[in-house]
């Protein structure tokens, strides 16, 4: 279908590839595929011996692998909004931008789809890493600047985030060593970490970093007294704290390196009838309560 030549060497790497496949995943019907793809897509990343060039689709090609790719997502998930327009947005770029992508990424891009289809289907990409549906062109972008970064076996994440693109260079290095301090993570997982992140969650962690110093101030005060704790935040904001708002901003500063870290390695995933996460939710109304995130879609109130 992809008029890939018998006589190729990508035709012969995907059969040797297809062979080597566990007969469980084979069996998987669920899963048959996007393995079926998959292994396409690794035939084709594959150098060929002679020109020492994999082979990179066209234009159109990798159009109609996108195409066949996506009969492989279960019905039920394709006819829901966010996956319907997921997808009409990769076709929108590959139809606009694909010509201006460098080598890398274009070898790689096939993966990539791939990658999108898994997440569809499971949640989870091929290497099985789980990804909620609802930041998949988040993922899709991030995995773009990941490959076309990418030399032979090491990838290098692009210093300008696409998502950070309102920060200069300064403050997105100010940024990740802040996140580092707090959640004694490494740099480099969390450059990666934030290149798969929506751009309101990283907006979120960059407001608590910067008032990191205020809510370790108020964890300090919330140990002595809550009483006082509340006429601090009312000081500050000039306005009065409901008994239930003042137990919320409590409990979101004691949890705010666990709301952090689990952003940051993705663990609030967000319930599938509501498309939110509730105790994420909640943490960040706390937040919001004291001023330290921004609230666009409601007032405060109790």
């Amino acid at each position: 279908m992809l008029k890939i030549k018998e006589d190729t060497q990508t035709h012969k790497n995907a059969l040797e590839l297809i062979q080597k496949i566990p007969v469980e995943s084979a069996n998987d019907d669920s899963n048959e595929w996007v393995t079926s793809m998959k292994v396409i897509a690794e035939a084709c990343s594959i150098k060929d011996n002679n020109s020492n060039n994999s082979y990179i689709f066209s234009q159109s090609e990798l159009s109609d692998f996108l195409t066949l790719a996506a009969k492989g997502i279960n019905e039920k998930r394709m006819r829901t909004q966010i996956v319907s327009d997921v997808i009409f947005k990769i076709y929108n770029d590959i139809m606009e931008n694909y010509q201006n992508f460098d080598h890398s990424l274009k070898s790689n891009y096939p993966g990539i789809i791939i990658d999108v289809m898994s997440i569809i289907n499971k949640a989870i990409d091929t290497e099985g890493n789980k990804i909620s549906v609802y930041n998949l062109y988040e993922y899709y972008q991030s995995q773009k600047i990941i490959k076309a970064q990418e030399k032979g076996e090491e990838k290098t994440l692009q210093k300008d985030l696409c998502i950070l693109e309102s920060y200069d260079k300064e403050e997105q290095q100010d940024l990740v060593e802040n996140l580092s301090q707090i959640t004694g993570m490494e740099m480099k997982d969390l450059r990666e970490s934030l290149a798969k992140m929506q751009s309101s969650d990283v907006k979120k962690i960059s407001n608590l970093c910067l008032n990191y110093n205020k809510l370790q101030k108020y964890s300090r005060i919330i140990q002595e007294s809550q009483e006082e704790f509340r006429h601090e935040v009312e000081r500050e904001l000039g306005r009065k704290l409901t008994d239930s708002q003042l137990q919320r901003a409590v409990n979101s500063i004691r949890k705010v390196r666990t709301y952090i870290k689990n952003i940051l390695d993705g663990k609030f995933v967000p319930h599938d009838t509501h498309g939110i996460n509730h105790v994420k939710h909640n943490l960040e109304y706390g937040f919001q309560l004291m001023g330290l995130i921004e609230c666009k879609k409601r007032t405060l109130r109790n």
